[in-house]
């Protein structure tokens, strides 16, 4: 049992989540930085498997980051998900790491130009890059977005496709949406479904 998402996916779950994934984000999937709403965290494995998988199939470099001290969860929600994690970093095409979350946004993204000329010199196509999932907390979904935004400036334009999982939460009239935020900070917005 997954301390973060319950029980694993099956091999079927895994696949069916690739294939919601290749039909949601039809039609043009390079140069992206989508926002994707998810129901529950439990999504999150099948979701972020399928799309790098498919960034796989687009000999992408792919990039899976996890908050600090989970990158060993993820890297074993991936592979139970159906990504084959092992194959993939072995040859240097995966990395699950933990991400720096005490640093500005500029700084936090700054690295990243570097990285992404690096792998792109070494033969990638293209960076695809997917994270945690962020919410339903409105206050933590606020505080991302400064980093969304960071992200967007840096990388728009170039061969960086991004998948942002976000929990939805419920909107009532005392707790409102950040919705329109999330979408000015992204240039699309799915709601996506594992199964």
């Amino acid at each position: 049992m997954d301390e973060l998402h319950g029980r694993p996916l099956t091999s079927a779950e895994g696949t069916r989540a690739k294939r919601a994934i290749v039909r949601q984000l039809s039609g043009r999937i390079e140069c992206e930085h989508i926002a994707a709403l998810l129901k529950s965290p439990d999504e999150v494995p099948a979701v972020a498997a399928g799309f790098l998988a498919i960034g796989a199939e687009h000999n992408g470099w792919l990039v899976h980051g996890s908050l600090p001290g989970k990158a060993e969860i993820d890297r074993s929600n991936l592979a139970r998900a159906g990504l084959d994690v092992s194959s993939l970093a072995a040859r240097g095409q995966l990395e699950v790491m933990d991400l720096d979350l005490t640093v500005s946004p500029e700084e936090w993204v700054k690295p990243w130009s570097d990285l992404l000329r690096a792998r792109l010199a070494a033969g990638f196509e293209a960076l695809w890059f997917t994270r945690f999932p962020i919410g339903p907390d409105e206050v933590e979904i606020a505080a991302v977005l400064p980093f969304e935004e960071a992200w967007m400036s840096t990388f728009s334009g170039r061969p960086v496709v991004t998948l942002c999982p976000y929990i939805a939460p419920p909107v009532t009239a005392s707790a409102p949406s950040h919705l329109p935020e999330v979408t000015a900070a992204h240039d699309r917005v799915v709601e996506l479904e594992a199964s």
